[in-house]
This record gives C-alpha cells, structure tokens and sequence, in this order.
C-alpha cells in the first residue's frame, strides 16, 4: 500500500480585533497599522490594540495612499491624518464619498471626481457626474463610478460620462453596492444578487455562466496583489483564489455575518463587520507541527483530575474541563491516539499524557466498586455539582453514586459508548505503550468487565441490579427483539471485539470459545456484516462506535473467513458514509480493505481543519451554494445539507458529531485537540500518510 507523503503546507490562521461600535471605512497601512471609521470617531490600531485617534470628527471614508499618508473625509472636507492630528487639506461642493488611488490619487463626491493635482489648485475638478457618485473604481487608466442602477464611465478625447444603465445595454437589473478593477481591467461589480463581471464592452458575467462567482449579496470587494478576489458578503467573506470559491463564514473567518469591508496587506486578509476586524493569514508548518500543537493546547487547558478529557467553557484558568456522559469514551480515545503517536514518535511527553489519562480509566472501572461494572464518569468534592443527582435512576447523567469511602462520586447507567472506548483504548495502549506491569493491570480490568458481561448473560448490570439502557449484547434480544434491530448489527460487532481483545490480552480459552459460538450459533458475524442501517445520516454516535470497533478486531483477527464479513460491514458502512468526507473514516476503510480512497482529500481536510480550539458560532444559512434533503425528517430528523461544508467551515469538526449541519457551535465553549490528533496519528499508525 502505497503511503502519501505530505510536506509544509500554509495553515489558515486568525487574530480577533473587536471593537464595540460601528466600522463605516477600514483602511491598512501596515500589517501592523489599521485605520477605521467608527461611529464613535476615527480608530488606529497600532500593535494589536485600538487607539482612539482624531476623535474630533465624524470621517466617513479613510484610505492609506501608497505614498503613505493616511486621508480621510469628513463631510465636503478631505483630511491628512497624522499624528498631532487631522490636516486639513480640501472642500469640495458635496459630501465625499470615496477615495481612490491609481498613480494618483481620486476623491468621488456626490456630485463630482476630482483628481490631485500638483500646484496651488491642488485637486482638478473632472467634471459633474450624470447620476449620484457613490461607489469609485480606477485601474489600468480606467475611471468608473456607479450609484445603486447604473455606472458611469469617463470615456473620451474630452473626458466625459458615459452612463450605462439595463434599460438600453446588456447590464443586469441589479442593485449595485461596491465596484472595483480587477489586475486586467475588467470591472468587477458587487450587487445584491451577486457578484458580476462586465468586460468593460458589452459582456456581462454572473454566476450563471461562471460558477465561482457567488450569487451572495455582495458589500465590498478588494482586488489584492496576486489576483484574487476577496469578498464581503451577507454570509461572511467570500475568497476568490486559483479559480475557486472559498466561503469565510462567520464567526470564525468574521465577528459577524454581513461584512461590510475587506482590506488586504501583503497576504494577510482583512475582514470588517459587526463586532469588529479579524486578520487571515498563512502560516508554513507541517501536519505533525499542527497536531503537537493541538496536544500542547490539550495538555495546558483540558485535563481535569486524574486526566480526563473533555471540554472547557474559558481559557482564563477559571474552568477546568466538564464532566460529560462519556468521559469513558472520550478520554479512552484520547489515550488511543497518544498511544498510536507514542508508537512512531518515542516521545517520553507523550508516553507520560497517556499513562495519565489510561491510569483514569482504570480508575473508572474500580470507581462503582461492582467487579467488572465501570462508570461512565467521576468526581471529587471540589468540583462543580458534588452532591447533585445522587440516585436519581432512570435519567441520564441523574444516576450519581456516592462511594463507600465518600471520596468521590460516580455515574452509572453506563453505556455501549465507554465500553467501546474501554476496549479501543485499552487495548492500543497495552500493544503498543504499556509495561508488563501496567498490561497486568490492564488485563485485570478488561477481563473483569468481559466476565461481568458474560456472568451477566450479555448485559451491564448497573448497582440497582438491573441492566444500563443501551449495554445490551444478549444473544437473544439481539437477534429476536425488536426493540434492538437498530443496535443488532453494531452491538453484534462490540461483542465480538470484546472477546477478541480479552483473548487477546489472556489468552484465555473460554473468549475464544464463547467467540465462535456467537458466530457460528447465533450469526454475530453475519449482524456484522451489514451492522449499518440506513438511518437518514442523523445517528452518528454509531457510526463512530462501529468504526471503532471495525478498526480494534481487524487488528486482531487474522482468519480471513472471518475478515471476510467483518471487511463485508466496514464496506458497506463506508459507502454509505463516504457522502460526510470523513476522514477518519476513510483512513479506517483505506487500511484494512486496500480499496480505493480519496487520500489526496483526506489530507486537504487536516490541512483545512481549524488551529483553534474555540467551537466557533458558524453561521452559514445565508449562503446560496448548498442543498438540502429531507431524508432525515423519515428518521425523526429535522433537513439537513445534502453535502457537508469544509472543515472550517462548520461547526466544530469532531468524531461522532453531525457534519450536515448549517449553523451551530458556541462561542462560549472549547474542545480538546483529541479529534485532531486521533485523526493524524491513525493515519499515520495505518501507514497513510507520512
């Protein structure tokens, strides 16, 4: 099998500017110097931090000419900004209302296009447009003004208007909200209905014939260095580069929807909208350089006691990370994806992470103090909800057991999820990081909850005495009632996994046994073979189970009688699936069945995957390239995208959630690196990529 190799790529970054008032006009001089048009007065930010700068006036337009200086216009009048202050320059008869600049400089009024001009005169009066001058584009010796109909070109041996409007030309019945050349000269026009082009002659050019033109309202355009497009839409950025369209949705790429300006330096991009300016850049790193970030950032801010990782609300110190229902599940992957980048790396930092986190795990399968029977999470007296929901059965998180020396306490009604994560995590870390010593340990306490599962006739039966809802593997209900046909085939596939990882690690000749007489007496390989049901793509915590089930007995079983079905349900899940782009389970696929995969774009998805951790607010509904289905009504789903958006453009990409929806996320949460590293470190422990 052949191994893609990946070098340095540029990975998109982000640095927030808010500010807490209206931005009319952005301007940049440097990267490090950015001039804006508040309601509140005209702002510098210098170094990162906004200045109050010539608050004294109310300027409504402000641009950094090349030559350096910084002009802006307050009313009829055109100012110098500098540092003791606004110079002023120039009146002219009507309100300014943008300024321009193509080896010279060009002020547009409501009324008039001035030029400068050397000598006492200082500004040459072009002549009195034909209609309201409110939008300004000059390039390659081109002067084009529009208002919200029509444009205005400066044509002529005498230089004067020629007006273009839809009622006597090929031009569109469009509102127009912004233009600007582009580096050959043709006129990009920015409209309610979209993005055009007009080749300056008689040719008119939207979406409709060039599908990378978006059909979003559009507010602001710049034309940077390299050609490309940078939009400010109704539905966040828009960027325009090598031909393809690239959504920049709020509020990861914008603070808000409808950004009002761009602005470019260099190659750092500019966003302006309702809550302030945020800064794009590139940064070269590699794939490897990215995922030790993620763990440096999982390590600082996300471990609780003991070492179990899930989410946090604030980066401050304040808040260490909740408990959830499935800190088993989580953590455990986590352990898994430390121990496969141990296997390759060596590295000692992360050896002494995983042996962390895998010894809270263990801790998780003593912590109920019923042998075999581990709790879905844990907590101490100092953190957040001691005390709440003890006993409360039959709900959920409810369940809470106070331990019997009351030094902390446990959630039961454990579920098929940590039990899954138990035997993934577990097992990875004792083929792949544990001593002798901890692969006793280990042993111990799978076996243990094998046992207890068998001693139990396939249930977890929690302290009350009865089983958890959902950790159900008897071979009776299974296959007879129906009340588990959804769960048959992938709770089928969790039992055989179960068994083969506690032979495995034993030896033990009563899970071999009772192993094959699940396959040959009560068809659990069969149920695995087809353990995907159509489901509308709305149930994805199985699908994330059942690949993690699919991956640990593969590794394992070497009968190819046996694969045969196993590969069988992993195909066939993987067909199915393959329409959400993920990569992790393409990795999976690719490695076990050898056939064919799109690993050229499972690699453009770790290279797209957001560098932050913040589970951004993404709002997407206002854009115009998606589709919707309703299959997922039928499954008591509500529609939802036909076709995923990219990775950055969707909420928080993580295993197991939903990638088909539109908005989503919350500011005011955070996620660990665990998707990220899990999905690099699997692979590269496939051999998929290097």
């Amino acid at each position: 099998m052949d191994v893609f190799k990946v070098g340095p790529y540029k990975q998109r970054m982000i640095e927030n500017f808010p500010l807490d008032c209206e931005i009319k006009a952005l301007s940049v001089k440097t990267e490090n110097e950015i001039y804006a048009c508040t309601a509140d007065g005209l702002k510098r930010l210098k170094d990162g931090v906004w200045q109050n700068y010539c608050d004294e006036r109310i300027f409504t337009t402000v641009f950094c000419a090349p030559d350096g200086r910084v002009l802006a216009s307050c009313e009829k009048g055109l100012y110098e900004i500098k540092d003791k202050g606004a110079e002023h320059i120039f009146d002219f008869f009507s309100n300014v209302t943008d300024l321009q600049f193509d080896e010279k400089l060009y002020v547009l009024t409501e009324t008039h296009l001035f030029c400068e001009v050397e000598g006492e005169e200082k500004f040459f009066n072009l002549g009195g447009l034909e209609q309201e001058g409110r939008f300004l584009a000059v390039g390659s010796g081109r002067v084009c003004v529009a208002d919200n109909r029509c444009l205005q070109r400066m044509e002529g041996k005498r230089r004067t208007w020629r007006c273009i409007f839809p009622d006597h030309s090929p031009m569109p019945r469009i509102t127009i909200q912004c233009v600007a050349f582009d580096k050959n000269g043709y006129l990009l026009v920015g409209a309610k209905e979209g993005l055009f082009i007009y080749d300056y002659k008689s040719g008119w050019y939207s979406n409709e014939l060039i599908s990378a033109l978006p059909e979003e309202s559009v507010l602001s355009i710049c034309v940077c260095d390299d050609g490309s497009f940078l939009l400010g839409t109704q539905a966040g950025a828009i960027l325009i580069r090598n031909g393809m369209k690239k959504y920049l949705p709020a509020t990861r790429y914008a603070f808000d929807t409808d950004v009002t300006g761009v602005a470019f330096y260099g190659d750092k991009l500019y966003t302006v909208s309702k809550g302030g300016v945020k800064k794009i850049y590139e940064q070269e790193m590699t794939l490897e350089e990215k995922a030790k970030h993620f763990f440096e950032v999982t390590e600082k801010y996300f471990p609780r006691k003991q070492g179990y990782i899930t989410w946090i609300s604030k980066f401050d110190g304040t808040d260490c990370s909740h408990i959830t229902d499935n800190d088993g599940l989580w953590t455990q992957c986590y352990v898994a994806a430390l121990a496969m980048c141990y296997s390759i790396t060596k590295d000692e930092e992360i050896l002494k992470a995983a042996r962390r986190s895998m010894n809270a795990m263990l801790f998780l399968t003593r912590a109920p103090e019923i042998k075999g029977f581990t709790a879905r999470a844990v907590r101490f007296p100092d953190e957040a909800n001691w005390g709440k929901g003890i006993n409360k059965q039959g709900i959920i998180g409810q369940e809470w057991h106070r331990s019997s020396d009351g030094t902390y306490e446990w959630l039961g009604e454990t579920s098929s999820d940590e039990m899954t994560g138990h035997y993934f995590g577990f097992c990875l870390y004792y083929d792949l990081c544990a001593t002798e010593e901890e692969k006793a340990e280990i042993r111990e306490a799978v076996c243990a909850i094998t046992d207890h599962i068998l001693e139990n006739n396939g249930y977890l039966i929690d302290c009350d005495g009865k089983p958890t809802s959902w950790a159900c593997w008897n071979e009776t209900a299974l296959n007879t009632d129906s009340m588990w046909t959804w769960e048959k085939g992938v709770n089928s596939l969790e039992m055989l996994n179960f068994l083969k990882v506690s032979y495995h690690m034993s030896g033990d000749e009563k899970y071999l046994k009772k192993y094959n007489e699940l396959i040959s007496e009560h068809h659990f390989l069969v149920n695995a073979a087809f353990h995907k049901r159509a489901d509308g793509h709305t149930c994805h915590i199985d699908d994330n189970l059942a690949m993690l089930n699919a991956m640990s007995i593969l590794r394992l079983e070497e009968d190819p009688a046996i694969r045969q079905y196993l590969l069988m349900g992993l195909a066939s899940h993987f067909d199915y699936e393959k329409i959400e782009d993920n990569t992790y389970y393409a990795f999976i696929y690719k490695a076990f069945t050898e056939a064919p995969c799109d690993i050229d774009s499972c690699v453009k998805h770790l290279k797209d995957y957001p560098y932050d951790v913040q589970n951004c607010k993404m709002i997407n509904s206002k854009r115009k390239d998606y589709e919707m289905t309703d299959e997922s009504v039928y499954w008591i789903g509500e529609p939802q995208l036909k076709k995923p958006f990219g990775w950055d453009e969707r909420p928080y990409t993580k295993l197991g959630i939903n990638p088909f929806g539109i908005d989503g996320g919350s500011s005011d949460r955070s996620d660990s690196g665990l998707s990220y590293i899990f999905i690099y470190w699997l692979g590269r422990f496939l051999g998929l990529i290097e």
